[in-house]
């Protein structure tokens, strides 16, 4: 960015100019001579020049760039808020860099050649990469100095912008914020309400355990009309990530990264449920039967577990009527744990406009930027509980607000956050993936997962030692 005359030294030099021609002006006529004829009229003065005050040098506006991916509506959405917050600062001026491929291959480039943009869109699953080689700003002072309201957030969404150096996943407490969230994306249980009547099953209920759901769907699944109960999960990842494992007390790993846990009994017993209805209890259809994209919309299955974001899909069916119940409890610990995920924004260390990223920042993640997103349909829910309510008082569903309050129940960071998972998962998934895909022995597929799960996560530690 060029220098520019800052308001300060404009005044100096001017006064330092006016000044003279002041001191020239006030100074008194000279006295009289001998040689002067006391009669004679005195020639008239010459006039003094007037003072013309310089010329003030046009202002140089701040430049920032905010970088993103993006997709259909966002980068609308995007501009549009940011376009109202540089409204309010006219002397900045930011830039919207949208990337429609390939993005992150790009920040990289761009971090490498030492130009990063100032603001960008954050990935929780590189945060804690991108915190322990400098890419990013650790922004806790300015939070703490600003008192950004990170206490009213969901904890959860909070954790997965937090990491403490040493630490091997994110969200240790004490260590720096390096971003800020935005959505709250939890996991919601849909069902379908026509196949409950027709089924004369009534609705689930905020008691519901995991058996209840097995007992509706078998009243409801008529295998030769292709009818079932429920969609089990279609990608056991979701299992791990915080579904259901985590309600039965399971975990991917032990809490110091070192060991697995998927051959433990509480995984187990959780992975072989969703397996089970499938293979046991036949309330689900087989791998390959179903064509559509979602067999819920199509009324295939009376009930499923998936994402928040199919919500706006959801709301397209006309041909029957549905609802979100929260989730089932485990019969035997009454937990009804969701993972929650959340998109948000972070500043790059290399930045040259520390202050005014900061400031954008707050805009976006703030309360009234995250009301904004929200009367958009954008990065929503708000991981603002507060903010998030005007989002989940809309219909339909008419309870769609359980999602909400799943979410303030019993939420927890996703799991697939810590140094080289995702390398990690595609070693050890196709195990388990086999065994939902043909019916083999379930429990026996966690096994070997975890034996390879062991080796790949020693490989990690000691890749993250070295580095």
């Amino acid at each position: 960015m060029s220098a520019h005359l800052t308001r300060r030294a404009f005044l100096h030099t001017a006064g330092a100019g006016a000044g003279a021609l002041l001191l020239a002006a006030c100074q008194p006529p000279a006295a009289p001579t001998a040689a002067t004829e006391p009669t004679k009229a005195p020639e008239p003065a010459a006039a003094e020049p007037t003072a013309v005050p310089p010329t003030a040098a046009p202002a140089v506006k701040k430049h920032i760039i905010f970088s993103s991916y993006t997709w259909s509506g966002y980068e609308a959405a995007m501009r549009s808020i940011i376009d109202a917050w540089a409204a309010e600062h006219p002397d900045v001026e930011v830039e919207g860099q949208f990337v429609p491929d390939d993005y992150w291959t790009k920040v990289q480039t761009q971090v490498a050649g030492g130009t990063p943009p100032d603001v960008g869109i954050a990935d929780y699953g590189r945060l804690l990469v991108y915190a322990k080689n400098g890419t990013l700003l650790p922004i806790t002072e300015m939070v703490a100095r600003d008192s950004f309201p990170v206490d009213k957030m969901l904890p959860a969404a909070v954790a997965q912008y937090r990491w403490r150096k040493g630490d091997f996943d994110t969200g240790g407490e004490g260590g720096d914020l390096y971003g800020l969230p935005s959505d709250a994306q939890g996991f919601i249980f849909a069902y379908n309400k026509t196949m409950f009547d027709e089924a004369g099953v009534a609705y689930p209920t905020d008691d519901w355990t995991w058996d209840d759901l097995v007992a509706a769907g078998q009243a409801i699944t008529e295998p030769d009309a292709n009818k079932w109960g429920v969609l089990a999960i279609p990608n056991w990842i979701l299992l791990m990530r915080g579904n259901f494992v985590s309600s039965a007390g399971g975990r991917n790993f032990s809490a110091d990264y070192k060991s697995s846990m998927l051959d433990s009994a509480e995984t187990i017993e959780a992975v072989k449920w969703s397996w089970d209805l499938i293979y046991t209890h036949k309330i689900a259809p087989p791998p390959g039967t179903t064509a559509q994209t979602n067999p819920f919309m199509s009324g295939q299955v009376a009930m499923i577990v998936d994402g928040v974001w199919w919500l706006s899909d959801f709301m397209t069916v006309t041909d029957f009527d549905w609802d979100i119940a929260l989730f089932p409890k485990h019969p035997r610990t009454g937990k009804r744990t969701t993972s929650l995920e959340s998109d948000g924004w972070w500043v790059f260390s290399g930045t040259k406009e520390r202050e005014t990223s900061w400031q954008l920042l707050q805009a976006l993640a703030g309360e009234k930027g995250q009301a904004r997103f929200g009367e958009l349909n954008y990065v929503v829910p708000s991981c603002f509980p507060d903010v998030g309510k005007q989002w989940y008082a809309q219909t339909p569903p008419a309870s769609r607000a359980k999602a909400l309050d799943n979410l303030v129940l019993d939420s927890q960071k996703v799991f697939c956050t810590h140094y080289e998972f995702f390398t990690i998962w595609d070693a050890y998934a196709p195990f388990v993936d086999a065994a939902f895909a043909d019916g083999t022995d379930v429990e026996a597929a966690l096994k070997d997962a975890a034996q390879v799960h062991n080796e790949e996560l020693a490989k990690a530690w000691d890749a993250f030692s070295a580095s």
